[in-house]
């Protein structure tokens, strides 16, 4: 039988976060919460990175203990309930599937201005998420190296960018900070948290990290730093090149920004670090989404054969059912309702997140394993923040996740209901209640 291997270090597991994270919410997303929040995106950019802090604290205190493929869903149904656990899961996977099929869409925008074409951008949005799961398919080690090639190549473009853009820079373009005051500002965040999702990406892969216990923590907290000093760096020069009003409205404004200063070569640079990161954050995105339902399958909670590993072990048919819906939602959503609505769903997930860690430390407490060096208040602050952002977020985006939170409940029910049983669902499965779990020990080896 074919098993995942442990072969993702710490460096590549923050090179997977920060290929989540570095892509579409600095390349596309900025413009969109520049329009709600003027110059002071900076203010909503900290919100949003404190935010992911917040929870970011509270992955890595479950992470310390819960070694499984699963993310959200194995963190939440081992720390409290396996309901739970399950409706993480499937919030946190559908909030991402949902973040593929908005970042496919910004790359074919790119791929538009970088070849000077008027091609639609749904083709190039189907065609890249074909050929990224098809990388993820081949193993996690040309994955790892792919997303860190991205990375790598986004933080020499953002780089430039900052350098070059510092040339064109006009203070006068910040004299009206916050236009819709902390109202405004709010909602920049709420909207820019989109770009932070990605954190929790190398959660969804434990089983294939080296340590985990020690390196998932490290790689989260370390990546949402690291994003939010490139972001904040990133929106100040992009505000000072030109007027806020001239960001908001467009699809790439990096870009859009570049072309003021009447530089070429500076503009094909920006556009190919569209490509590449929106590229990155489409393979983490498969990447992250299929591990979930891989780890869904492999506990019976959905159809088995999604935790079905090929020769390169790696779950084929979780990846490919990812693809699919990702691919389903881009052609039948907008692009705005699209980034609310992922929004909405991870921020779900993570309200779960935070009261798992709360409910886990309390658990351990009474048997004597806690350590004195995660605070409850932080998990706390963290679903208080999520409140807060979610309540900014558009009607039709929270009334979908209502119906994909449904869905999930309904199928749940269903599945675990005694009319179910009576009819020969689970007269052969049993679905685990706790997953293997460590108390600080070290892992298993690398295989």
């Amino acid at each position: 039988m074919n098993t995942l291997s442990r072969s993702v270090t710490l460096p590549q597991a923050l090179m997977i976060n920060l290929g989540a994270i570095i892509g579409a919410g600095i390349f596309v997303i900025i413009g969109v919460a520049i329009g709600r929040a003027g110059p002071s995106v900076i203010v909503s950019i900290m919100l949003s990175g404190l935010i992911a802090v917040l929870t970011g604290l509270s992955f890595a205190e479950i992470a310390r203990h819960v070694a499984k493929e699963g993310g959200v869903y194995e963190y939440a149904k081992e720390s409290f309930r396996p309901f739970a656990g399950f409706i993480g899961g499937w919030l946190w996977t559908f909030g991402n599937i949902i973040a593929i099929a908005a970042v496919s869409l910004s790359m074919g925008g790119y791929v538009n201005i970088l070849f000077s074409t008027h091609i639609n951008t749904v083709y190039f949005a189907v065609a890249a998420i074909v050929a990224f799961a098809a990388i993820n398919i081949f193993g996690i080690k040309n994955s790892a190296k792919t997303i860190s090639a991205f990375v790598a190549i986004n933080l020499v473009v953002l780089l430039i960018f900052i350098v070059f853009g510092l040339s064109g820079f006009h203070s006068s373009n910040f004299a009206n900070f916050a236009p819709d005051g902390m109202t405004g500002t709010i909602a920049g965040a709420a909207i820019i948290f989109f770009a932070f999702t990605g954190f929790s990406r190398v959660t969804t892969i434990s089983d294939e990290v080296v340590d985990p216990e020690r390196t998932i923590p490290k790689a989260i907290i370390f990546s949402i730093i690291i994003s939010t000093v490139i972001y904040i760096a990133v929106a100040i020069v992009a505000v000072g090149i030109v007027p806020y009003s001239v960001l908001a409205n467009s699809p790439a404004p990096l870009s859009t920004a570049i072309k003021s200063m009447h530089d070429s070569i500076l503009a094909i640079i920006i556009a190919f670090g569209g490509v590449t990161a929106t590229a990155g954050v489409i393979l983490t995105g498969v990447l992250g989404t299929s591990r979930v339902f891989f780890a869904l399958g492999r506990d019976h909670e959905l159809p088995k054969f999604l935790s079905y590993i090929d020769r390169f072990s790696t779950p084929i048919n979780a990846i490919v059912v990812s693809a699919v819906l990702s691919i389903a939602f881009l052609l039948l959503v907008s692009f705005g309702t699209i980034v609310d609505s992922s929004n909405a769903a991870i921020l779900s997930a993570y309200f779960i997140i935070n009261v798992s860690a709360i409910y886990f430390y309390y658990n351990l407490k009474k048997e004597q394993q806690h350590e004195k060096r995660y605070i409850p208040a932080v998990s706390i602050a963290g679903i208080l923040s999520i409140l807060l952002i979610v309540s900014y977020l558009g009607m039709v985006s929270l009334m979908l996740l209502f119906g994909i939170a449904a869905i999930g409940t309904i199928y749940y029910a269903f599945r675990n209901a005694p009319v179910g049983k009576l009819k020969g669902w689970h007269s052969h499965i049993h679905v685990p209640h706790h997953s293997a779990v460590r108390d600080f020990g070290p892992s298993r080896p690398a295989q």
